[in-house]
């Protein structure tokens, strides 16, 4: 019979820490609401996987080793079968240096304990379990943010509503994954759920894990206190909340559009899980590679043009090239990238070490021999954003050479091969 346990965990900086996100540093001033490590553990008498997702905006493979070593110091759970995930809060902890924002050794010291607690607190509260997976469907509050223009430029984020927007340069993921966790007399133990769409909606300075804390929220009042719910990011390297065309109900920055977005994917979720039929005898699975990237070289014409810029501009307002030119003096020569698959039953998890353009999650569930596959951006390490070839002769803000973004075009195709092949070897 299957065992599943879950926990949770606060992992909430201390104020006046710096918050990554934006291009420009900021310091945390307060709490819209707690940042947690959620954790679930799966056992079906032979084999056991655990996933902690992180209320932050990204994890390095450093502090992915960290967590997965600390737990298996304290309990069963093989390391090698630990996914670690960030849900991309934009208003979360100093886990890494971010353009301008620093990392914070002594708040990682403290997160990679709390993840690795969060774990084995779950191992520990281990019960027989039934699960069952579906999707369910939302599209009006999510949008692709790459454009073309009516004048053929692109644009990353163009004005809501210009006159010149053209069409939207990629499609959505309307999918939103849902598993069903109860215990074996059907009272709920979690839910986990998964859509696509960057958690960049609260803004400010206070820490907040933006609309997956709303969803929380929103479970816990409808099925009891103790579920827990456990959210992983999609590939949404190139969609937010952003209502570019304007039609519906207009999209805006803040913690009130923030709960609203939670409440609508709530409910959702809910939905969903009604009607989804549980099983007991589910097996347990996993399997990993690592396989190596290129990165992109910089030109030299680029690079000599951005210096003569930065040479008037001692405050290096210009981002982009003062970017391309850190990067320039640090270049990397290739990526490792750890893909990571698990499986419950019918349902799948897949790990995309990145902020990965949208098309290659939904590439990964087409080809899945799973019936649900929930694709899972910024787990076990971030490469930075992951887009698609075309992407870098349009330019824009995605692909653009910098110290974070540095893969080469074929870098999400790669994964996504790796990552059905894998699923197939389950």
């Amino acid at each position: 019979m299957l065992q599943c346990g879950v926990a949770q965990i606060d992992i909430t900086p201390y104020l006046g820490s710096h918050i990554p996100g934006q291009t420009f540093n900021r310091l945390s001033t307060g709490i819209k609401d707690p940042l947690y490590a959620k954790a679930v553990v799966f056992y079906d008498g032979q084999k056991k996987i655990a996933s902690v997702v992180l209320d932050t905006i990204t994890i390095d493979a450093e502090a992915v080793k960290e967590i997965r070593d600390k737990v298996a110091s304290k309990c069963s759970v093989p390391s090698s079968s630990i996914m670690v995930s960030a849900i991309h809060s934009h208003t979360s902890a100093p886990v890494g240096d971010l353009y301008e924002s620093k990392k914070d050794p002594a708040y990682m010291e403290f997160l990679t304990t709390r993840a690795a607690d969060a774990v084995v607190m779950a191992d520990g509260k281990l019960q027989n379990a039934k699960v069952g997976a579906s999707y369910g469907f939302e599209d009006s509050i999510a949008f692709n943010r790459r454009y073309r223009m009516k004048d053929g430029t692109y644009r990353t984020n163009p004005a809501p509503r210009s006159p010149m927007l053209d069409h939207p340069l990629g499609p959505i993921d309307p999918q939103v994954a849902v598993v069903r966790i109860d215990d074996e007399n059907d009272k709920p133990i979690a839910v986990l759920s998964s859509y696509a769409c960057h958690l960049d909606v609260v803004g400010g300075t206070e820490y907040s894990a933006d609309y997956p804390g709303a969803i929380a929220r929103t479970i816990a009042k409808a099925l009891g206190n103790d579920v827990i719910s456990i959210f992983y990011t999609g590939t949404c390297g190139n969609i937010n909340h952003i209502n570019f065309p304007g039609i519906g109900k207009p999209s805006s920055k803040g913690k009130e559009y923030s709960d609203y977005m939670g409440c609508i994917l709530a409910y959702e979720v809910l939905k969903t899980r009604e009607k989804i039929v549980t099983d007991n005898q589910c097996k347990v699975n996993d399997a990993s590679a690592v396989i190596k990237l290129d990165t992109r070289k910089p030109d030299p014409v680029a690079v000599k043009k951005a210096y003569e810029i930065l040479k008037n501009d001692p405050e290096g307002k210009h981002f982009n090239e003062l970017e391309l030119t850190r990067y320039h003096e640090n270049p990397k020569d290739h990526l490792d990238a750890e893909l990571q698959v698990m499986s419950v039953g019918d349902f799948a998890i897949t790990s995309f070490p990145g902020e990965i353009f949208v098309e290659f999650g939904l590439e990964v569930k087409k080809q899945s021999p799973f019936k649900v596959t929930i694709t899972a951006e910024l787990s076990n390490g971030s490469l930075g954003y992951i887009p698609v070839r075309e992407a870098f002769d349009q330019g824009g803000y995605e692909p653009s050479l910098t110290t974070y973004t540095n893969a080469g075009p074929e870098s999400g195709y790669q994964m996504v091969q790796a990552l059905v092949s894998l699923l197939n070897k389950l």
